[in-house]
């Protein structure tokens, strides 16, 4: 008995549906990240205040890849206090053999409620990498002109593999190109069972 068309149109359709469910999950599962936190004590206006600073990043980077690290940060109230005076929170990424975007220093206003800031870390070869961070508070004068004076370091140990030949938002494209395409499969099944229906008739 001859296979009819809209069946196996069907069949490769559901096919691509369960192939896309894995390139799909594979986006969503999230990558295993490290934190470490620590504050700061206000040198500047010597409000008595501190400001609570939390570091996360991935416990494994990916070279040829932006890997994130993320910074966050907030004040305790006696520092919010005070910042009407003029506060500059000062962080300075430090990885050798690597690109740091935007910029390895960043110089920003510190205002009340939680902030957050991302470096994107992009190691040139899969190699052991120490990467460090130094920061400080500063008035809003401070304009990077000298070198930081740090009142915290984070030190971050980092194992970095080769580039996945499947990243994250390759896996995203891929799935939702198989997704796309069992639409189409299903779509040119329904057409082909019109057609059969008919010939039959």
């Amino acid at each position: 008995m001859k296979t009819k068309t809209s069946t196996i149109l069907i069949i490769l359709a559901i096919a691509l549906a369960v192939a896309s469910l894995f390139f799909l999950v594979r986006k969503a599962l999230p990558s295993r990240s490290l934190s470490q936190a620590q504050t700061m004590k206000d040198w500047v206006h010597a409000s008595g205040g501190t400001l609570k600073v939390m570091v996360s990043y991935p416990e494994e980077l990916h070279s040829g890849e932006k890997n994130l690290i993320t910074v966050t940060y907030e004040a305790d109230p006696a520092l919010e206090a005070y910042l009407e005076k003029g506060y500059t929170f000062d962080a300075e990424l430090s990885a050798p053999k690597s690109v740091i975007t935007p910029q390895k220093r960043m110089m920003i206003p510190i205002e009340k409620g939680r902030q957050i800031f991302i470096w994107e870390l992009e190691p040139f070869a899969p190699v052991g990498l120490e990467a460090t961070i130094q920061m400080a508070m500063g008035d809003s004068n401070l304009n990077g002109a000298y070198a930081i004076t740090p009142q915290i370091t984070f030190n971050l140990d980092f194992k970095v593999a080769e580039q996945k030949l499947l990243s994250p938002d390759n896996s995203l494209k891929i799935g939702l190109a198989l997704l796309a395409s069992a639409g189409l499969l299903f779509g040119f099944s329904f057409l082909f069972k019109q057609k059969e229906v008919k010939t039959r008739r």
